[in-house]
């Protein structure tokens, strides 16, 4: 199959690329990044520098009709720093203009599009959501409150057909993981409040193989909850981390010094208690992820990051 990949030179984007070429499918990458084109031909694919801002910049190079689309791309967020009303309403623009601009994109080719979404789910004690709870959005998830009411109109309408993974908390050898990963190496990582929320998992290779049996399966107009089988408190793992890179495990910060320093919308995000199921993927796309464990994930991620930089620098 042709498949075009939105923002394919990010973290998942590094896993999911070559995965394609490997399964046959020809592979068309969008970058912002001209820096990336080299190594995206390195994996085998084709790609194409553009932003999905302004698709009618790159639409040329398109292949006649994409029998799929994938979106991954999304705002960039500068991590350790404050942001503004401003630069928030920025972000919800973006996010918006990203969904609208791929899903007008999958409807004029009439080519279905896998949609990126998170866990923005609370959860008490003695609750577990699945695909059947309302997406909560609070805090720095709010900037995607636009996309909500755009997908729901999408499955009751079929245009354009989509399938929407809902990922949990993505760690690789990249992204916003290995800005944590450089801050422990410098003693600079504190854990938030007690730090006894649950928060739920995914390694970027396990998220790329959930996308693979979507485009295999292809569950139009359903959601799926794409997280491993192991709930952890953001304590336990950090703390797990720091052990596994022989540092010292890291102190506690108050949740009030978070708030003031970084803004409400952070603290919303890193301390929101979340724990979820994935049995519906596993059900109904066959979907069993290879790192089911955070243990397991950590121990192979921290070995990679000492070795190698991301693939996409």
């Amino acid at each position: 199959m042709n498949i075009l990949v939105i923002g394919g030179t990010g973290l998942v984007g590094s896993y999911l690329l070559p995965l394609l070429v490997k399964y046959g499918h020809d592979v068309f990458a969008l970058t912002r990044a001209a820096s990336k084109i080299d190594r995206i031909k390195g994996i085998g694919a084709r790609g194409m520098l553009g932003n999905i801002l302004e698709p009618q910049a790159f639409l040329k190079e398109l292949p006649e009709k994409p029998d799929f689309i994938i979106l991954l791309a999304m705002p960039g967020i500068t991590p350790g720093k404050r942001i503004s009303k401003k630069r928030k309403a920025a972000l919800r623009a973006e996010t918006t203009g990203f969904f609208q601009n791929s899903m007008d994109l999958a409807i004029h080719f009439n080519a279905p599009i896998i949609l990126p979404s998170g866990t923005s789910y609370r959860t008490g004690h003695g609750e577990i959501a699945d695909e059947t709870w309302p997406i909560r959005r609070a805090g720095l998830t709010e900037v995607g409150i636009d996309t909500d009411e755009m997908v729901k109109q999408a499955v009751r309408t079929g245009k354009p057909e989509i399938i929407q993974l809902i990922y949990g908390r993505i760690y690789g050898n990249g992204g916003l993981f290995r800005f944590q990963y450089e801050m422990l190496k410098k003693n600079r990582y504190k854990i938030i409040g007690k730090g006894e929320n649950y928060i739920p998992l995914i390694h970027a290779c396990d998220a790329a193989h959930a996308i693979i049996k979507a485009i295999e399966k292809k569950p139009f107009g359903e959601k799926f909850i794409i997280a491993d089988d192991t709930p952890v408190t953001q304590r336990d793992f950090t703390n797990y981390m720091a052990d596994l890179m022989d540092l010292k495990q890291p102190g506690s910060i108050p949740g009030y010094i978070i708030k003031m320093a970084l803004g409400r919308d952070i603290y919303e995000l890193i301390s929101t208690n979340c724990l979820v199921s994935n049995k519906k993927a596993k059900s109904i796309l066959g979907w069993n992820p290879e790192l089911p464990s955070y243990r397991t994930g950590l121990e192979q991620t921290i070995k990679d990051m000492g070795k190698n930089q991301p693939y996409f620098m």
